[in-house]
């Protein structure tokens, strides 16, 4: 909340929002005095490996200076790494408050769960996978975290470890363009590929796509990784509920409007769980997934985790199981990042699943869904402010008349679906689009792109 009354002052305003800051700081810091309490308040901050970086890093610094409060600077690391750190802080069980305990906490759990994983008979998993680094801080903290991890568990090949950051490479890159980032072409599609974003906080997998131009690909996004995840808890969760058929735990999956429809189609139809749409934004999905026992949340960029209820970690986590799949379970829980949205976590998890299933890239393919085409249009406009959406932004209420306009083009097409949202942060307005073909879906993102750029000439 304070941040957010910071980011948002207007530059005549801010000296007047950092003094009234200021008292209320004051306020909270006198009740502390008056009850007798330490204020213990601490700034744990990180930073990626642009050169911007140490600069920032000793504004923040100053920053923390000016309220008098620690200042921690853990260095270089992605930033779920700085989430976990902070809830370990603020929840001392949780775990070690360092990079290196952030290391042990995953890896160690993975190496458990490995142990009592057993492959099905004529398994088609393979632990080796190409890892596609967008020149980001994951590279070198991926590496640090594999020391500790056995190769015959999970062999990485690592490729764009430096160059300029998300340029032709990258999890946002690969998702909108639907290309094989620089440096993999299409032969490399027997092995299993990923790929991380800068900050390495979010994880697609992909192959060069059989049977298509050179350079396209086959993506296994954060909707995939959700229905995966959904699959192998629904499977453990069954064997609790056999058991305590009286204390029930709930799952849902929580998505944003660009989830391809297909997903959403297997969640409620073939897993039989529920499935939220809500506004895109991590901050929205986690606040709705926080409202199951077991919360699974993903955009379809690849930023996701799956959130535990405090009830959860009564009856799973915190006491020994002799049934396996609640074992199981509980050592799941740990390797997620349940802070935040983690590439490293999330490839770990997806890697123990697909082993579990004895799963090839193939199988994760066919045994789940197919995607339905779908295409996004980024379109520049003057003032996205007179752009106003409504039901989880997956309609437009202003400008008058536009959302007409959306659905008659919609209806052109068959198993058609299309939304048109503003940007967050920026003068653009965002385009999706999908049909039953390749084809139909380009053809109504174009259309639909024409209908803003009409209105925006107009």
């Amino acid at each position: 909340k304070y941040a957010t009354d910071i980011v948002n002052a207007t530059d005549a305003n801010l000296a007047a929002a950092v003094r009234s800051l200021e008292r209320q700081m004051s306020q909270i810091e006198n009740s502390f005095i008056a009850t007798g309490n330490t204020h213990n308040a601490r700034v744990v901050c990180g930073m990626d490996i642009r050169t911007s970086g140490p600069h920032l890093m000793e504004a923040a610094r100053a920053g923390a200076a000016v309220f008098n409060v620690n200042f921690e600077n853990i260095g270089e690391v992605s930033t779920p790494i700085l989430h976990y750190i902070v809830k370990s802080y603020n929840f001392p069980q949780f775990a070690e408050p360092t990079v290196q305990g952030y290391y042990k906490a995953i890896s160690d759990a993975f190496k458990e769960l490995h142990e009592i994983t057993v492959e099905p008979e004529g398994s088609r998993y393979q632990p080796k996978l190409i890892v596609d680094c967008a020149n980001g801080v994951g590279a070198p903290r991926f590496r640090d975290l594999l020391q500790h991890i056995p190769k015959e568990l999970l062999e990485v090949e690592f490729r764009n470890e430096s160059g300029p950051l998300n340029h032709l490479c990258g999890a946002d890159f690969v998702k909108i363009a639907q290309k094989l980032p620089a440096n993999f072409n299409s032969e490399d599609q027997d092995p299993k590929c990923a790929t991380f974003d800068g900050d390495a906080d979010r994880l697609i997998y992909f192959r060069a796509k059989k049977g298509a131009e050179p350079g396209a690909a086959e993506l296994f996004d954060g909707d995939k990784i959700a229905c995966l995840y959904a699959m192998y808890i629904k499977e453990q969760l069954k064997a609790y509920h056999e058991t305590r058929p009286t204390y029930n735990i709930d799952m849902g999956i929580v998505q944003t409007a660009y989830a391809n429809g297909s997903s959403t189609r297997f969640i409620k139809d073939t897993l039989g769980l529920k499935s939220v749409i809500v506004k895109t934004g991590v901050k929205h999905l986690h606040e709705e997934a926080s409202e199951f026992d077991v919360g699974i949340y993903f955009e379809a960029n690849g930023h996701g985790t799956v959130v535990f209820s405090a009830h959860f970690d009564s009856i799973i986590r915190r006491h020994p199981h002799e049934n396996l799949a609640l074992r199981r379970l509980a050592l799941f829980s740990r390797v997620i990042n349940e802070t935040v949205g983690d590439a490293f976590a999330d490839l770990l998890a997806v890697e123990i699943i697909l082993r579990h299933y004895g799963w090839s890239m193939d199988d994760w393919a066919e045994k789940m869904y197919k995607d339905v085409p779908n295409v996004q249009i980024k379109v520049p406009v003057a003032d996205r402010s007179i752009f106003e959406t409504t039901n989880a932004e997956q309609t437009l209420v202003k400008p008058d008349g536009i959302q007409k306009m959306i659905d008659q083009d919609v209806a052109k097409f068959k198993n058609s679906r299309a939304f048109i949202r503003p940007s967050g942060t920026e003068n653009i307005v965002r385009v999706y689009a999908e049909a039953d073909t390749v084809e139909n879906t380009q053809a109504l993102g174009k259309s639909l792109e024409q209908v803003i750029r009409n209105l925006c000439i107009a």
